[in-house]
């Protein structure tokens, strides 16, 4: 059997003046199988990325208020399910209602499912976690920031899609320089290492770091390569200790990697003598 669940969109807007917001959690009802929850993002380096001014425990105490809110409202909320009267679609729309807080909701939709819980969770990944972006995805945008930095400064004309290949090894490189032997001598690779889940940054990074190192014992590795690094932030704990590892070890086989962030470094890098 299939429910209708009605379930909102849970916005972040520090700033109301611009609005700007992340969105950071989920809130399901659905009233026929006596069922209300939510999953709020506990994660706060995506809010601190994208509001740079903003400290992490502005974010910690507005999602603390907000969960004491959603658990009241689950304890009131289950007994008027179960009787099945109109209270329960009443206190659901009260609690979604426009406010001017920091911590919104955005309109109401409704989904149809025969498992509340599990739609809740994967509603959760798509709007929040965005589990649709793949590494392919997050690359390309970095890319294109790249590519942005070397057209603002007149160096984009130096560089072109190049590929270092020996054997069953190869490394594709978006920003290539060849030499005048048609070699690539200089080459920028971007790189996402800012994963919420380490252990997907680790195996990304070896992957990358173990076809450098083939390619170097062939030498078929171009002699100045710039990793240019999406890169966790330092307060993220685990993922920054593992992109520290990863610097290190790319420094091993002279591979500097620099953040995104560092506009200067990197120019200073694609500048051809």
């Amino acid at each position: 059997m299939k429910y209708a669940c009605q379930y909102a969109i849970v916005r972040f807007m520090p700033f109301v003046e611009t609005g700007e917001f992340a969105n950071v959690g989920i809130v399901m009802m659905c009233q026929e199988a006596a069922y209300f929850d939510f999953i709020l993002l506990n994660r706060v380096r995506r809010i601190t990325a994208f509001f740079d001014q903003l400290a992490p425990k502005i974010y910690r105490d507005a999602k603390s208020d907000l969960k004491n809110e959603l658990q009241r409202v689950k304890e009131n909320l289950q007994a008027s399910m179960q009787a099945n009267d109109k209270t329960a679609r009443f206190l659901f729309q009260e609690l979604i209602r426009t406010r001017e807080v920091m911590l919104r909701f955005d309109e109401p939709r409704v989904v149809l499912t025969n498992d509340p819980a599990t739609k809740l969770e994967e509603l959760f990944r798509f709007y929040v976690e965005r589990d649709f972006v793949t590494h392919d995805y997050v690359e390309q945008k970095l890319e294109k920031q790249v590519r942005s930095l070397l057209i603002h400064d007149n160096l984009k004309s130096n560089y072109r899609v190049g590929v270092a290949k020996h054997g069953a090894f190869s490394a594709s490189f978006p920003f290539a320089h060849f030499d005048d032997s048609g070699e690539i001598d200089k080459a920028i690779k971007p790189l996402y290492l800012a994963h919420d889940d380490p252990a997907q940054a680790h195996a990304h990074g070896w992957t990358w770091l173990g076809k450098f190192s083939q390619l170097q014992k062939s030498d078929a590795l171009p002699k100045d390569i710039l990793v240019v690094a999406e890169a966790p932030l330092p307060e993220s704990g685990e993922n920054y200790a593992i992109f520290k590892q990863l610097e290190e070890d790319f420094q091993k086989i002279r591979v500097p990697v620099i953040p995104i962030e560092q506009q200067l470094q990197i120019k200073q890098f694609a500048h051809i003598q």
